[in-house]
């Protein structure tokens, strides 16, 4: 049984699989396990201790070696037994909690985290170079594949410690990462290194002593951190303003649903055109047999820039709750349209606390993440709003700092890729 003995106790059953080896609990990790792949033969369990051996078949002894302790450690080293230069197959260390994992796998430097509802669990390279596979909690330890000079050792080495808190809290990022990676176009993203530097391709760095500055372009970029464990990457970006992002969607794109209440938002904050305006008339006209919570949002903010439309707004609203999903709900309802009508706790928004949750989980909880994926603006605003809900507690103020880091890091890859639903959602 491997025991973690810190501010968190968990204890874990293990056991040798076919190319590797597994540890399974009921806390904040309830799996972990490394396997080797092609070209590795069965393992063999370790003497005395948790762990496996196992070799390959090109000459290279691997080893599992699992300690218990205040932080579990797992430590995997591979080394060569022949006078050639070989390469063979990474190992693959998936990790499994209660909530999907948050990971950073960015060469030198890696974290996992694992949400739960009695606090995180956490996973830190201590050595190795990981990088990060198709799914989540999914990493390889020393790259896809490990090249090993003649008799030559490598070896990755991992920690998992279980930390107090609740459902929506996270640890703080590692310490030397800039505070704030995505920041308005212009602006630069400052690094402290004293033992390294810093390179980025294309962008402009500015060195002085041990701080890095580097300016982004719109859109998102990797950023090569040099230490003595060797690179880490690090993205950054810039964005441009939300009005700005708006105003370049009126020339481009499908004048649909979503665009029409994107148009209205632009006009609220810059000037009324009545070219736009009667485009945004043509647009709801179009979905007057089919309405949507957009149209009958878009609708209603039209009223007061002169186009009478206040009447179909609350027709539309009507209309579309008949096929509303939770977020258009929520849509509706944030522009004053909840419908007369419906009876108390029918309103299709469901449990909010729920959504906020989900919300929360969708965007990462903000940190930085190697992870495949996509943030969307609905989880951003959903976040945001949750957040605010809480008001200036700690909790509300930590959850708005996560849905702001959201927020700007999409903000940047809109403003390489613009995407209408997403602008829409984050002018609400």
């Amino acid at each position: 049984m491997t025991e973690l003995t810190g501010q968190v106790r968990e204890t874990f059953e293990s056991r040798p699989t076919p190319h590797g080896f597994e540890l399974w609990g009921e806390g904040r990790l309830r799996r972990l396990a490394v396997d080797f792949g092609d070209g590795w033969g069965h393992a063999r369990p370790a003497l005395d201790v948790a762990g496996v051996d196992l070799e390959h078949e090109l000459g290279v002894a691997a080893r599992i070696r699992i300690r218990s302790g205040q932080r579990v450690r797992v430590e995997v080293t591979l080394e060569s037994v022949t006078h050639d230069v070989v390469t063979v197959p990474g190992p693959v260390m998936r990790v499994e909690g209660p909530r999907p994992a948050v990971s950073w796998l960015a060469g030198a430097s890696g974290e996992i985290v694992l949400p739960s509802p009695k606090g995180p669990g956490l996973l830190t390279q201590r050595r190795g170079l990981s990088a990060p596979r198709e799914d989540f909690g999914e990493a390889w330890l020393l790259e896809e594949s490990v090249l090993l000079p003649p008799r030559q050792a490598v070896s990755a080495a991992w920690t998992y410690e279980a930390l107090p808190g609740e459902e929506l809290e996270v640890p703080a990022e590692q310490t030397w990462l800039p505070w704030v990676r995505h920041v308005p176009v212009g602006d630069g993203v400052e690094f402290s290194v004293p033992d390294g530097t810093v390179a980025a391709e294309g962008l402009t760095v500015a060195e002085n002593e041990d701080e890095f500055i580097v300016t982004p372009q719109p859109g998102l970029q990797t950023v090569d951190v040099w230490g003595p464990a060797g690179c880490t990457k690090v993205e950054v970006g810039a964005f441009r303003d939300l009005a700005v992002l708006r105003g370049e969607l009126m020339t481009t794109g499908v004048r649909n649903d979503v665009w029409a209440y994107v148009a209205v938002r632009h006009m609220m904050d810059s000037w009324v055109s009545d070219d736009l305006l009667d485009a945004v008339d043509t647009v709801i006209g179009e979905h007057q047999d089919r309405p949507t919570a957009w149209i009958a949002s878009a609708a209603a903010l039209a009223e007061p820039l002169g186009l009478p439309v206040g009447a179909d707004a609350a027709e539309a609203a009507e209309e579309a709750l008949a096929v509303a999903s939770r977020r258009d709900g929520i849509l509706l309802s944030l522009h004053g349209l909840t419908p007369g009508g419906v009876a108390a706790g029918s309103w299709p928004i469901g449990d909010f606390d729920l959504l906020g949750r989900e919300a929360f989980e969708a965007i990462g909880y903000g940190r930085i993440s190697t992870d495949p994926r996509r943030v969307r603006g609905a989880d951003v605003t959903l976040a945001k709003l949750y957040a605010a809900g809480l008001g200036e507690t700690e909790r509300g103020i930590r959850l708005a700092a996560y849905a702001q880091a959201a927020e700007n890091r999409l903000l940047a890859e809109l403003s390489a890729t613009p995407n209408t639903t997403d602008v829409a959602w984050l002018s609400i």
